[in-house]
């Protein structure tokens, strides 16, 4: 493998510009990511944990999926449709975060456990079969079936539970832009003499501008950011499913104002490679991780359009603490490896600081829920 990353994934890239002319970023992102057969996340190869590129949570303590099964137990205590109550997870990892809720459900309550319904909506192939392995191997493998997407799960009836994604929409592909005196224009990649090349040009689509425009934000000349309509359109076609019930999503970002801040010149691209960040996306292409940090004022106010209202935002060392996470590990060795590792889901700055937790509902009065407790954020900071 070449430091280019993967050459059959590299040549499919320059034989679509070649055909079709320069292609947005996020066409790129797509490919590098998700091509059926080189994308970095749809082909074989360990992609997360000590052996991958990076970390989740629910690879760094089982504690973060027992957690959650406790605040999806309480959320399942507000709905008042009829049983099962289904949660749907995408982009479910390697099946850790699956596995801890399940486990943590049966354990607390062990005859009332399987009123609860798990799907995943996994879009790789290698990732699902690890699911399925561990899944296997837990003993848990029957508690949980794999859907091709919504409709499969809206087939059955409407949605009443709980979907839940963890570092699920940093991985969405991104357009990237930056400010200009007349406005906006976009980023687009090329193919010249050997290598890919960037040029900027007018935006390919109007969506772009809108998406500034209905935040209220202008970014300054030669300001770079990335737009993640992917996540938009995703949320609204999560609210529009959903009946009655919770969006929880967990990821790395800010609101809005703090994203697209005047300081914030290069934008948030960063890609991730056996453990080290780079900032350069046409290096190992198929090999590395590109991310984006999530815009969630754009995600809230999308949902809001689906019916989706905003429950809570907070960061993961808040919502962890409100879920009592001194109390499970109250009993453990403050230096054993365990709580070693308790702390860095805490660590206000990595982890537990960076990490936000955004919980949308439908169909409910205002509830309050346990996890959101203690905020460093409120509802308002996602209004732009």
């Amino acid at each position: 493998m070449s430091d280019a990353g993967k050459a059959p994934l590299i040549h499919k890239i320059q034989e679509e510009i070649r055909r079709k002319g320069r292609m947005t970023f996020a066409r790129f992102m797509e490919m590098a990511l998700y091509d059926p057969e080189e994308g970095y996340y749809t082909s074989s190869g360990e992609r997360i944990g000590l052996g991958g590129d990076y970390y989740t949570s629910p690879d760094v303590h089982p504690v973060f999926g027992r957690l959650l099964a406790k605040q999806i137990q309480q959320m399942e205590t507000l709905l008042t449709g009829p049983e099962p109550f289904t949660i749907l997870e995408m982009g479910a990892g390697k099946g850790l975060l699956a596995r801890d809720i399940l486990a943590g459900l049966k354990a607390d309550a062990p005859e009332d456990w399987k009123r609860f319904r798990y799907a995943v909506v996994e879009r790789s192939p290698a990732m699902m079969a690890k699911q399925k392995s561990l899944l296997a191997s837990s003993g848990l493998s029957a508690s949980v079936r794999w859907v091709s997407g919504l409709d499969e799960v809206l087939a059955e009836g409407p949605l009443f539970g709980c979907v839940l994604s963890n570092e699920l929409v940093d991985a969405f592909p991104v357009h990237r832009v930056v400010g200009t005196k007349e406005g906006l224009d976009e980023i687009y990649v090329g193919f010249s003499e050997g290598r890919f090349v960037e040029t900027s040009d007018v935006p390919s689509t109007p969506d772009l501008s809108a998406y500034f425009d209905t935040l209220k934000i202008r970014l300054a000349e030669g300001q770079h950011a990335e737009v993640n309509l992917e996540a938009a359109r995703w949320i609204r076609e999560v609210g529009r499913a959903m009946n009655q019930g919770f969006v929880i999503t967990i990821d790395y970002g800010y609101p809005a104002s703090e994203l697209f801040a005047a300081h914030r010149k290069k934008g948030s691209l960063l890609c991730y490679y056996r453990h080290t960040v780079n900032d350069d996306p046409y290096a190992r292409i198929g090999e590395q991780d590109i991310t984006a940090h999530v815009d969630f004022t754009g995600l809230a106010r999308a949902g809001a359009e689906a019916g989706l209202s905003v429950t809570g935002f907070t960061n993961q060392l808040n919502f962890l603490m409100s879920l009592g996470i001194a109390r499970e590990m109250e009993r453990s060795d403050p230096e054993s490896p365990e709580m070693l590792s308790v702390k860095r889901l805490l660590a206000r700055e990595s982890m537990g600081g960076v990490f936000k937790v955004l919980i949308q509902h439908k169909g409910l009065t205002p509830p309050s829920l346990e996890g959101l407790t203690f905020r460093p954020y409120f509802k308002d900071v996602l209004a732009g």
